[in-house]
């Protein structure tokens, strides 16, 4: 699965890293096609979407906190893992919320340390391939996002399990930011708190 690693201060620098905007557009894309083969009769409706539409929004850590259904969200959750020893382990582990759905474009990394040298995503049955990371130790904050047509299929289902692991080589915290979007059925999961 080819990605590229970036330091992140030229990501969103014009006319740098175009793929970035590139991926974003086709995993809404797929996502946006996959709510349409779940919520028939619905249509994207943006941020507020009206009757008979889904909406889109970010990524939010709430909704990855292991919820079971549309009301109660099982606790909070932080983009930043304490790290406590090395080896494998999760930062994300979760089933989506009911009439949500979530797409991954990748993530990023916004410590100046990085304690991390390999990535792994599974969804649903889904395993993807180990991503080694480690060239990015040579920036201070990096992202990583997939490219081609690859990443359209990092999109889950409702109730549909994500897990992402790390592979850490030191201890200490590291904050790993989701990047991607949520589409959500029901406009009440995002504008109540969680």
């Amino acid at each position: 699965m080819p990605y590229i690693i970036a330091e992140l201060q030229k990501v969103k620098g014009e006319g740098q890293y175009p793929e970035y905007e590139d991926v974003l557009k086709a995993v809404q894309d797929a996502a946006y096609s996959r709510a349409n083969d779940i919520w028939s009769g619905f249509e994207a409706g943006g941020l507020m979407p009206g009757p008979r539409q889904y909406g889109l929004g970010p990524l939010r850590k709430n909704d990855m906190a292991g919820n079971t259904t549309d009301s109660t969200p099982s606790g909070s959750y932080s983009f930043t893992k304490a790290i406590t020893a090395t080896g494998w382990q999760d930062i994300f582990n979760y089933n989506v919320r009911d009439n949500m759905i979530h797409a991954f474009a990748g993530f990023s990394f916004t410590d100046t340390t990085l304690r991390v040298s390999q990535l792994r995503v599974e969804i649903g049955d889904r395993r993807f391939p180990i991503w080694d990371i480690q060239e990015a130790q040579l920036y201070n904050k990096f992202s990583l996002v997939l490219k081609e047509d690859e990443a359209k299929e990092l999109v889950a289902n409702p109730q549909e399990r994500v897990l992402i692991r790390i592979y850490a080589e030191s201890t200490g915290n590291q904050r790993v930011v989701p990047v991607g979007l949520s589409l959500f059925k029901t406009a009440n999961l995002v504008l109540t708190e969680t």
